[in-house]
């Protein structure tokens, strides 16, 4: 299979790359661990970030024209994230997976400020933080990339939700509102991913206070009188522990916030025991 053009055919594929139409019974296999092993013997995590390079590619030869939406790269994505929260030693030990890091930490920093392409960044966010969860904390320098790649996940989601300027239920921002059907579980699961990456690389809670997303999201947090529903805020809880656990800054600040008794900040009980606040 890693032999498969991703290219652009002649004859009967004109204008459209053969793996296109396998992408979505691919994403379905990856799911389902007897396929799985086989579509990992074949090298297929491989093929689909070739194929990802070669999109971004094309991508960006497109220049400031605004680019339509393309969900094969979509289906690709979450194929990738399927085996990567399924086979955590593969990922640590595939090559191709250092590929699609440097891929993730190039094109996210470009897709944060093209909001047609939302989904694709919630998607790229969503993969490259899982992935980060499973890496050991680097032994000396952190690396451009890695800081760059964190430093953009954490400005998208922080633009997710908006306490507005008076109180009541936060909601969902504008730059978000249109999407945010399909959006909503890739932005849990890059918050809970990023939990799970605060606890095994501490170097990361200390960029959440410097990228403002932990000040604006206490802030966000005791102004507004409410989450949109339990999953989000099981999400933000889950992140906000970790950053607790990990980072003694963070939970200074947390357990500040939560002490002056404001909004829904209080309704977080997990989080006050993280901190010590009654």
């Amino acid at each position: 299979m890693s032999e498969m053009s991703v290219r652009e055919e002649t004859g009967a594929w004109t204008g459209k790359e053969a793996l296109r139409y396998l992408l979505p019974a691919l994403c379905h296999l990856s799911a389902e661990e007897e396929p799985r092993k086989v579509l990992l013997t074949l090298d297929t995590p491989a093929l689909l970030v070739d194929f990802l390079s070669q999109c971004w590619t094309s991508l960006k030869g497109k220049g400031g024209v605004s680019s339509a939406r393309d969900p094969s790269m979509e289906t690709a994505c979450s194929a990738l994230l399927n085996f990567t929260v399924t086979e955590p030693e593969r990922v640590r030990k595939d090559p191709c997976f250092r590929t699609l890091e440097a891929l993730l930490s190039e094109a996210l920093p470009v897709l944060v400020h093209k909001p047609r392409l939302l989904v694709l960044a919630a998607n790229y966010c969503t993969l490259g933080l899982m992935i980060g969860r499973l890496k050991s904390a680097p032994t000396g320098s952190v690396e451009a990339g890695q800081r760059r790649f964190f430093s953009s996940a954490l400005r998208f989601l922080r633009g997710a939700l908006d306490s507005g300027s008076s109180p009541g239920p936060v909601r969902v921002s504008l730059g978000w509102a249109e999407s945010w059907e399909e959006a909503a579980e890739l932005w849990r699961l890059s918050l809970q991913a990023l939990g799970g990456c605060v606890r095994a690389q501490p170097w990361i809670g200390s960029l959440v206070r410097e990228e403002g997303w932990l000040k604006h999201t206490l802030a966000m947090l005791s102004q507004c009188s409410a989450l949109p529903e339990q999953h989000t805020q099981g999400a933000l809880e889950e992140a906000l522990c970790a950053m607790a656990d990990q980072c003694p800054v963070c939970k200074v600040e947390i357990g500040d916030a939560m002490r002056n008794d404001k909004g829904a900040l209080i309704s977080l009980r997990k989080l006050k025991k993280s901190v010590g606040v009654k």
